[in-house]
């Protein structure tokens, strides 16, 4: 994994990040690995944000997988559609959390379809399976989104 320090003037570099759609149990999830650890520093060169990704996601809506009630269900304003293989969530605010592919099983849309919804994971640091592994602690953060197809070869609820 690469780190990235950055000044507070100096802004933050995009956060990019690889997705990976899997199901657990028969949710249908996505688990998002950023490509770099950001940490902020002040003029002085002390650490003022240990994991830019982590804080965030937390003032965005996103919470602890600890805390099973607090992203159990949809968070208010947040979207994800899928059309054509480019996966698009949305934040209430209208910037993307992610935009980019994301290829599905037909049991992963099936799942999604029939639930309208998606669960979500991150953290700033593993990868995918590390991250799947370590869902339930305060290491691991969630937020679920509602969910639709855009794409016509999407399975079709009845």
């Amino acid at each position: 994994m690469l780190e990235f320090v950055s000044n507070t003037n100096e802004g933050l570099p995009p956060i990019e990040m690889a997705a990976y759609a899997c199901l657990l149990g028969k949710v249908a999830s996505v688990v998002y690995v950023p490509k770099l650890t950001i940490h902020e520093v002040d003029e002085e060169g002390a650490l003022v944000v240990d994991d830019v990704l982590l804080q965030q996601a937390r003032l965005i809506g996103w919470v602890p997988t600890s805390d099973y009630g607090g992203w159990a269900e949809p968070a208010p304003g947040w979207s994800a559609t899928l059309t054509a293989g480019t996966f698009t969530v949305r934040q209430p605010d209208g910037l993307y959390w992610y935009d980019g592919t994301l290829p599905v099983t037909p049991q992963w849309s099936q799942a999604a379809e029939a639930s309208h919804q998606v669960f979500h994971f991150t953290t700033s640091q593993g990868d995918a399976h590390h991250i799947v592994e370590q869902i339930g602690t305060d290491r691991v953060f969630a937020i679920v989104t509602q969910y639709r197809s855009l794409d016509a070869t999407a399975p079709s609820t009845p």
